[in-house]
């Protein structure tokens, strides 16, 4: 929960959701403090689904939204490339779950 990740040229990642401090400012408006993020998991995940639902609004449902929550909404040849390497990933990660889990409801069928 208390994770701090290192984001090179932004300065850093807070909390489950690695909410960037570069939206410190923009979150301050609202009250939301770098510490907040830290210590209240909820508000960490609620902040992190804001700004992919910010992603989403502008590139839709998409798995180019998914990236620009990691790489940023910059439309840049270097900036593409790194949602699309982030993306990647996730997608990854998203289908080895959705593997184990229908692997799980079949054996359970089966009995």
């Amino acid at each position: 929960m208390n994770a701090i990740g290192k984001n090179p040229g932004s300065g850093y990642g807070a909390g489950l959701m690695q909410i960037d401090s570069q939206h410190q400012g923009e979150l301050s408006q609202y009250g939301i403090k770098p510490g907040h993020l830290l210590t209240d998991a909820c508000l960490n995940i609620y902040t992190g689904a804001y700004y992919l639902a910010l992603a989403f609004k502008k590139w839709g449902v998409s798995w180019e939204a998914v990236g620009a929550y990691n790489a940023g909404f910059r439309r840049t040849d270097r900036q593409a490339i790194r949602r699309l390497e982030y993306a990647r990933k996730i997608e990854t990660i998203y289908l080895a779950i959705k593997r184990n889990k229908n692997a799980g409801q079949s054996s359970l069928t089966k009995n």
